[in-house]
């Protein structure tokens, strides 16, 4: 009998489609009910109020969540590494100072990707007090914030930057130049969920794992294409675009626990910059651990 596992997300990437099409997760016994992210409070409350079983998210969301109280949630596996979102700007924007007393656009003013901008920014020439931030939640949203003239920038992800750039929209910054190291693709899930549903949590780790390793071979690339257009709903070339997009922007893959780590601890390290406080305890490497070595992907 197959089980069904509700997740919500804030992109589905190839990964994650190929998982759901090629029979990954079927092999596992399971399948998906996906919800998309309208902003990261309202996912990470979902979670804790069992709304989803597994989420996948920027991990900066879990370490908020967990320096305000909430000790029962941990990332348990990251995919990749490289940040799949680039700055994009208005097309009357030409360089950093022209954000000078312009409104920027973010998920959530506090957590996300909403650090990474403030440090581009700063590089940039620009110091908090010289924008505006505006919380817009997810892409989808912050791209509509853009098209409605709210915020002159926001951080775009695949197919929205293919849609901004489209409209005459600009990119002022690629992710990669800063924070090439940083986590791609992370899930997480309360712990509470974890230990009463160790065996289904494994098979979604191995299956996302196999689903990578099928899904970033190059060799495959035109059968992720069909992948990507049955998943999103869209025609062949735009599917391609996305593709290609989503494929620049990753920096490497994840093949060990080793690896996993490093690429959290810069995220963390970024949140103590901009905090004061070092998140800590928001990995649990069990479940990675075993999945790699069902998986074959990399090393346990």
């Amino acid at each position: 009998m197959t089980r069904i596992l509700t997740m919500n997300t804030f992109s589905r990437v190839s990964t994650l489609l190929a998982a759901q099409q090629r029979g990954y997760l079927e092999e596992q016994g399971l399948a998906l009910d996906v919800d998309d992210a309208a902003d990261s409070r309202s996912q990470m409350e979902g979670l804790l109020a069992g709304r989803w079983d597994v989420v996948h998210t920027n991990a900066d969301n879990i370490m908020k969540f967990r320096a305000l109280g909430h000790s029962g949630l941990a990332t348990f596996l990251v995919l990749d590494t490289g940040i799949a979102q680039k700055l994009i700007v208005s097309s009357d924007v030409d360089d950093w100072a022209d954000l000078r007393g312009r409104a920027v656009g973010v998920d959530a003013p506090d957590s996300g990707y909403a650090f990474v901008l403030y440090e581009l920014l700063r590089l940039g020439g620009l110091e908090p007090g010289d924008y505006e931030v505006v919380p817009l939640g997810a892409t989808g949203f912050r791209l509509r914030g853009l098209q409605e003239g709210k915020v002159a920038a926001a951080l775009l992800s695949h197919h929205h930057e293919a849609t901004a750039i489209d409209e005459g929209f600009r990119i002022l910054a690629d992710t990669r130049a800063h924070f090439g190291g940083h986590p791609g693709v992370t899930a997480a899930t309360t712990t509470a969920w974890a230990e009463a549903n160790a065996e289904a949590l494994q098979g979604y780790a191995t299956a996302l794992l196999r689903a990578a390793e099928w899904a970033m071979d190059p060799a495959h690339r035109e059968d992720v294409v069909q992948v990507i257009a049955a998943g999103r709903g869209v025609d062949e070339d735009r599917a391609r675009r996305i593709l290609d997009i989503e494929t620049a922007s990753r920096t490497g893959t994840v093949r060990s626990i080793e690896a996993a780590e490093r690429s959290l601890a810069q995220t963390a390290a970024l949140r103590a910059q901009y905090t004061g406080t070092q998140p800590t305890g928001y990995f649990d490497p069990t479940v990675m651990r075993k999945a790699l070595g069902a998986s074959g992907r990399g090393t346990a």
